[in-house]
């Protein structure tokens, strides 16, 4: 390590001499070691001086530890350079290139590869005009017409019709309604037949009923025109069903009496006696005109 004109700790005089800060102490107490300084709080301070005096009490020259670290610098010698040696150039003989022998060719006898042609087209004309004399029959092509699979015989059905009963007399139409219950249809088609100033009357079991109280029943019987079919249909919202389940039975009849001969009975309007008993017996069951054969 190179010492310079600095003042050391004591800290770093240990770290240079390699011992412990103890160790420091106690040569300052043998007096083997000097500090140059002591502060006022009792540490010391060293110099160059000190530290080489302790190293070397005989004394020594002191550019030792400056030129320590110095080292001769060791020039190796130059390698030598080496030449390669270099073989003679042996010049090759020039060999001549071998001249190719000119192939002669045959000449060609063009005059008779043209007779030998002239041969060949000659035959072929005569071979061709052999052909022509020989006449073959034309083969006749038989047109063989398509065979028709014959479809069995399919009746056309007719769509079966709403039309339940239909004869000289009304014709009866089947329907269920959207609007709910036999109340609610009887009570929809009063109105809306009143609003349109269209005719319709109640019979069998619907007319009878407003008599008088009678056994249950699923059904509505009334008569209308044949012409307001469409208006009853649209406005009450029917579909078409059948008779085992119809709510609604529409009688469709031009009969100007059935309409004129009609009454009202607790705000609804009902065949006269005489027609709703014409209409049970042909239409009706003997039950019914057992129930009410007290009022007709």
């Amino acid at each position: 390590m190179q010492l310079t004109d600095r003042l050391y700790t004591s800290t770093e005089v240990a770290e240079i001499l390699g011992v412990s800060l103890r160790s420091v102490y106690r040569y300052l107490e043998d007096g083997k070691l000097i500090a140059e300084v002591k502060t006022a709080t009792g540490r010391h301070r060293f110099t160059k001086e000190n530290i080489i005096n302790f190293l070397y009490p005989d004394g020594v020259k002191t550019d030792l530890f400056e030129d320590e670290n110095k080292q001769e610098e060791k020039v190796q010698p130059s390698k030598k350079e080496f030449l390669p040696k270099l073989e003679p150039v042996v010049e090759k003989p020039q060999v001549e290139p071998v001249k190719e022998k000119e192939i002669e060719e045959e000449p060609v006898d063009w005059l008779a590869k043209f007779r030998e042609a002239a041969t060949k087209y000659k035959q072929a004309e005569e071979a061709n005009a052999y052909s022509q004399n020989i006449q073959t029959e034309p083969v006749v092509s038989q047109r063989i017409e398509p065979q028709m699979q014959q479809q069995p015989y399919q009746p056309i059905i007719e769509p079966q019709t709403n039309k339940t009963e239909e004869g000289a007399g009304p014709t009866l139409m089947y329907y269920r309604s959207m609007l709910g219950g036999l109340k609610d249809i009887a009570q929809n088609l009063d109105k809306s037949a009143r609003n349109s100033n269209l005719d319709y009357a109640f019979t069998l079991n619907a007319g009878a009923s407003l008599h008088k109280p009678i056994k249950p029943f699923a059904i509505l019987h009334a008569y209308i025109r044949s012409s307001d079919r469409d208006f009853f249909e649209k406005i009450l919202r029917l579909t078409p069903a059948n008779k085992t389940n119809a709510q609604l039975c529409l009688v469709l009849s031009d009969n100007q009496a059935i309409q004129a001969n009609k009454k009202e009975v607790h705000g609804l309007y009902v065949v006269s006696n005489d027609q709703l008993k014409k209409d049970i017996a042909t239409f009706g069951d003997a039950q019914l005109a057992q129930e009410i054969a007290d009022i007709l």
